[in-house]
């Protein structure tokens, strides 16, 4: 079992904040973030709001991706603490109702599923029936575990027969961007296990009711690259595969925070092998419970947020590069993206 989030965030070492940067301001340690010398990252103008757990909006001139949005923030932990997957899903329609209409820039184009979890994939369905963007296109790439799943959770039938099936591998141009799918694997605990783990081979004969009745199926990355814009790299677990990862560059990389003591050099590793980008930002690092509309300065949101961001820049100091910065996210506030690669 999954030990709460927020336990053993606290249990986290408190670490030094060199190289950290808030959205707007001059980082601390090296002077400067490596650039990407041969691509204009500053003509697509690139903002990016955090939803809270793994999910990001991605806005830039009137248009939108969302990766892994997830509003419902439903009780997920036993008595033990535990995450307990008899659990009922409980989707919050208002909520998702309400950030849709009043904080999310619009309809998104994309809609970009790491994996088939609950706090992943729960709340796309409610999204894509969204009243107000029923007259737009929206598209979904998710793997078929996903697809089965979103069709069992009632997504509308025009938009599952839109979905773009991907597994891993494909290279996607769209109007302005690009999609790379990236092969990853999900986040394991210490004792190397993890939560509603496989695929499904069929389509479930009835809606799923718990939380274990949603299972992860296949882990994806994202790598988006906007023309005249900068790349990101989206993660929704926090583990990957070094190798699938090689020769890429991002920009920023949008970096799952849960716990990875179980993964040898999690951190290291992954900013090596991504050759140490501008920008990093921590993800998927609060209690995934706690009202969105708390505010980031509440401690149930700002004390995880802060030991998230202090091991990021703790590894980033540690590297020979020493140039990428931390952004720290605030949850429905959009970052600056462009303006911090300046």
């Amino acid at each position: 079992m999954l030990r709460m989030r927020r336990s053993v965030l606290q249990r986290m070492l408190a670490v030094g904040s060199a190289g950290l940067l808030t959205a707007g301001a001059a980082p601390v340690g090296p002077a400067s973030a490596p650039r990407r010398p041969d691509r204009d990252l500053l003509s697509t103008r690139l903002s990016m709001r955090w939803l809270g757990v793994a999910g990001w909006e991605l806005a830039f001139g009137g248009r939108s991706l969302l990766f892994d949005p997830y509003l419902s923030r439903m009780p997920y932990q036993g008595d033990d603490g535990a995450l307990d997957p008899r659990l009922p899903l409980r989707v919050d329609r208002a909520a998702v109702a309400r950030v849709a209409g009043e904080q999310l820039a619009g309809p998104p184009e994309l809609i970009l599923v790491s994996h088939g979890h609950f706090d992943h994939i729960a709340d796309v369905p409610e999204l894509l029936a969204y009243p107000q963007w029923r007259k737009r296109r929206i598209r979904t790439l998710c793997d078929l575990t996903s697809r089965h799943l979103l069709t069992a959770l009632g997504a509308p039938a025009e938009r599952v027969a839109d979905i773009i099936p991907v597994r891993g591998g494909e290279y996607l141009q769209f109007d302005g961007y690009t999609v790379q799918v990236i092969p990853s694997l999900h986040s394991q605990a210490a004792d190397h296990g993890y939560f509603a783990p496989g695929p499904l081979a069929a389509p479930l004969a009835k809606r799923p009711a718990t939380l274990g009745e949603l299972p992860e199926g296949s882990t994806l990355m994202y790598l988006v690259s906007f023309d005249g814009g900068p790349s990101v790299l989206l993660s929704g677990a926090t583990n990957y595969i070094e190798r699938e990862l090689e020769g890429l560059r991002p920009d920023v990389a949008v970096i799952s925070m849960t716990a990875h003591s179980g993964i040898h050099r999690y951190l290291d590793r992954l900013l090596e092998v991504l050759g140490d980008p501008p920008l990093i930002i921590p993800s998927h690092h609060d209690d995934m419970v706690s009202d969105l509309r708390a505010g980031a300065t509440h401690s149930l949101w700002a004390a995880p947020t802060k030991t998230a961001v202090e091991a990021l820049g703790s590894a980033a100091s540690g590297r020979v590069v020493m140039g990428s910065r931390v952004l720290t996210p605030q949850p429905m506030v959009a970052l600056d993206i462009t303006g911090a690669l300046r």
